[in-house]
């Protein structure tokens, strides 16, 4: 890529987060603190399962918007994780009325894992699973 082209590209991006406040759709949440927050959260909370996107990406995916960078995979990974992370503040309202059990986890594990169904979404791991990094693979 051409050095005038990476100026553009620079130049396109800076815009896009200047204009990105002031053209957006009424959102379900309200603050634009508490929707960044919340999808750093989320952003940090996937990159760590290898479905990075970028903040401004997951926001978009938060209130149903097409991500400009982020592939579907990821947004359907990040909408499942979503999905969860909210009903489980909804439960945070419940009081007496909530317990956990077996079927809240599994519920939990369907909400974000639902879509890869040779997984087994909603049930639990029958083998062993490894914690692991990049830079330490073993």
């Amino acid at each position: 890529m051409h050095e005038i082209d990476q100026a553009v590209l620079a130049e396109i991006e800076e815009m896009r987060g200047r204009l990105r406040l002031h053209m957006s759709t009424p959102r379900r949440w309200e603050g634009q603190l508490r929707r960044n927050l919340t999808a750093r959260a989320i952003a940090g909370s996937n990159t760590i399962e290898g479905y990075a996107a970028s903040v401004s990406d997951v926001e978009d995916i938060m209130v149903g918007e097409t991500p400009i960078e982020a592939s579907d995979t990821v947004a359907v990974e990040i909408e499942g994780y979503r999905q969860a992370m909210t009903y489980i503040q909804r439960l945070a309202e419940a009081g007496d009325d909530f317990a956990y059990s077996k079927g809240l986890l599994n519920a939990l594990l369907f909400m974000m894992q639902g879509h890869h169904l040779v997984k087994r979404p909603g049930w639990w791991r029958t083998g062993p699973v490894y914690v692991t990094s990049a830079e330490d693979p073993t």
